[in-house]
């Protein structure tokens, strides 16, 4: 900063001493007159347009009139319009403009020249007209007011008042330059100081973030660890407990009616009896075991499907034969030409998997129904709801689902504490279904629970037509 202020101010002090060595400058002396060629050739040859670089040249030298005469003496640009296209007619001028020499006189102008429109010296008025040539071959015309060179020359050695400003200006920049001077070392010391500590903060500071950022990273990592192993410990404990109960209660009873069989106290009826408990019991065990064994080959092989366009009634017969607890069948909404993509076998096994939990849960009653359209308000549903579907409802007269339990139905080895049962029915209807490009939802209450599977329908061509 201090050598700016001093350049400045040197700057300044030189254009001091150039102002008031112009303004001393007596009239006669050939100097002014070259001085100011010398600035309008200088803007010529820095390729201003000729109108502009007059203009300027008038106004940086302020003088009467400024124009370019060419080699025959005719003025092809002015800073007065009334001399454009003028010819000299003092011999003595159009003598210079041909020959390309200096000629400086005063003499009467020989047209009007006019300022903005205003005419300011009428032809015959005295103006000092001085020729200059330029570089190009061509000349400058300049005109001078007499009293104004008359004005400066009665004053030539008079200091000018912008010579005395410049001079103040400079000499408080010089005076500014020596203060930043002078407290420039110990500033220049504490800045770089200040400097370093900074940046060593904000490096610190960076690498603290760095830091509170991986911290931040790995601290989400083991919650979402953690919660994982949880809830898989949560999860494997139930199924633990669940396959203990579900099992251990059929196979006690089995191994208690073998002992007794092996014994021979019975008489024949009991025998019967306890025949038919161990049938049921071992099959009940062979349900459990196939159930899982089935959830492992679906999640570790995926569902096969054979989709096909079915028709209701196809789709009705289907339904009927799949289970015997189904107790009625209903068909509404029962509209010519819409049918169904679906795999039917697939279907009859989702649609058995509910009956059998409605009647695990306590259910005396089951109703399969048939629609084409929405039958309940779904408070849970899990796979992809169709544009356009047929609906397929289990409803039952069972106690119903609690509420705090409904979030998880669809979830693996889930169920409700006073239930029995794998939690594995409803998880395996989930992947079914999502198999064949539907959802299934559910709806309850204390009087009972319906379960409704949406799958795609496909429309007849007259009826996708009329939608």
């Amino acid at each position: 900063m201090s050598i700016a202020c001093w350049v400045f101010a040197a700057g300044v002090l030189v254009a001091a001493f150039r102002i008031q060595n112009e303004a001393s400058q007596p009239i006669g002396e050939g100097q002014v007159f070259v001085a100011d060629a010398d600035s309008i050739g200088h803007l010529i040859d820095n390729r201003l347009e000729l109108d502009e670089a007059v203009r300027h040249a008038r106004n940086s030298l302020a003088v009467e009139a400024v124009s370019i005469v060419d080699p025959s003496g005719e003025v092809v640009a002015s800073t007065s319009d009334s001399l454009m296209g003028v010819e000299l007619t003092n011999p003595l001028l159009a003598f210079g403009a041909q020959s390309n020499r200096f000629v400086a006189l005063a003499s009467p102008v020989s047209s009007d020249i006019a300022i903005d429109g205003v005419v300011e010296w009428p032809s015959g008025s005295v103006l000092y007209q001085v020729i200059s040539p330029l570089s190009d071959g061509r000349s400058s015309l300049v005109h001078y007011d007499l009293s104004e060179m008359l004005e400066r020359r009665a004053r030539p050695d008079e200091v000018q008042p912008e010579t005395i400003r410049l001079m103040t200006l400079g000499a408080v920049f010089a005076m500014i330059g020596a203060a930043v001077i002078i407290g420039h070392t110990r500033v220049a010391k504490r800045y770089r100081d200040v400097a370093r500590e900074s940046e060593l903060l904000r490096q610190q500071s960076h690498e603290l973030e760095l830091a509170n950022v991986e911290l931040q990273k790995a601290r989400h990592a083991a919650e979402g660890a953690l919660a994982i192993a949880e809830e898989k410990i949560r999860v494997r404990s139930d199924f633990v407990l669940m396959i203990n109960h579900e099992l251990r209660t059929p196979l006690t009873s089995v191994v208690t009616g073998a002992r007794l069989l092996k014994e021979g106290d019975l008489e024949a009826a009991d025998s019967h009896q306890v025949i038919d408990a161990m049938v049921a019991d071992g099959t009940r065990l062979q349900e459990i075991i196939d159930q899982i064994l089935a959830v492992a080959r679906l999640e570790n092989q995926g569902l096969t499907s054979d989709l096909k366009v079915v028709s209701l009634d196809d789709l009705r017969a289907s339904l009927g034969s799949s289970h015997a607890a189904i107790d009625e069948i209903d068909v509404r909404s029962h509209r010519t030409g819409i049918r169904v993509h679906t795999d039917l076998t697939t279907l009859r096994l989702a649609v058995a998997s509910l009956v059998d939990n409605a009647r695990t849960h306590g259910a005396q009653s089951v109703k399969v129904g048939l629609s084409a359209e929405q039958v309940i308000r779904p408070m849970v549903e899990v796979g992809k709801r169709p544009k356009v579907g047929i609906f397929i409802t289990v409803t039952d007269d069972g106690p119903g689902i609690p509420e705090d339990f409904l979030p998880r139905i669809f979830e693996k080895f889930e169920k409700s504490s006073f239930s029995s049962g794998t939690g594995l029915g409803l998880y395996m209807v989930r992947i079914m279904i999502e198999a064949l490009g539907g959802s299934v939802a559910v709806s309850t209450s204390p009087f009972g629970t319906v379960f409704q599977i949406a799958l795609p329908a496909v429309l007849s061509p007259i009826m996708a037509a009329t939608r």
